[in-house]
């Protein structure tokens, strides 16, 4: 007596759409690792190029930066792919973001933002925890929802909203001076 087994076929696409869609629950943890990124960029160039910095605190401003770079670099692969790529990696840095950013606060805590810092790790736990949602959600095969250019639009600018003060803190706790003050720079002659 034979067998008869029913397999699920993937979902037709249209040849002219190109690329599959961009999902919604995939863009906004690409925006989130792109603020996180900006910001922990700006940590770590503040602690390698900073006045005041020592040895230590240029070292593990390297790391920062350099890690600042792979959340823009994930950021850039989550968004052109449509999906959450290297979940499990994605805590993992998440959690290794958040050691050096404390590490990077307790080395230089006079010239680190603590709000830059609170920012980004923010950030971090909430890239990490949407990334554990789609781990927790079991694989589905239908094609992901598009993204307006809106959606897009909304997070973007709510994220403009949270980074932009943090890193201009960033940049104020990096000049600070001595005496509590942050020069004032001026554009004169531009």
């Amino acid at each position: 007596m034979p067998v008869l087994t029913a397999t699920r076929a993937a979902p037709a696409r249209d040849p002219r759409a190109g690329a599959a869609p961009v999902a919604f629950t995939g863009s906004w943890p690409a925006v989130g690792a792109w603020g996180a990124g900006l910001v922990v960029a700006g940590l770590g160039a503040g602690a390698i190029a900073g006045p005041n910095g020592s040895g230590p605190s240029r070292a593990v401003g390297f790391l920062v930066f350099s890690l600042g770079l792979a959340w823009l670099a994930w950021g850039t692969a989550a968004l052109s792919r449509g999906r959450i790529p290297a979940p499990r990696a994605v805590a993992g840095g998440a959690v290794t973001g958040m050691l050096l950013l404390a590490a990077l606060l307790v080395l230089s805590p006079a010239h680190t933002s603590v709000f830059a810092v609170g920012t980004a790790m923010g950030l971090l736990l909430a890239v990490a925890l949407c990334t554990a949602g789609a781990l927790r959600r079991p694989h589905d095969e239908r094609p992901a929802r598009a993204m307006s250019v809106w959606g897009l639009v909304l997070a973007a600018a709510v994220l403009s909203v949270v980074v932009t003060p943090a890193l201009t803190a960033s940049r104020d706790a990096v000049l600070l001076r001595e005496d509590g003050t942050v020069p004032v720079v001026t554009h004169d002659g531009h």
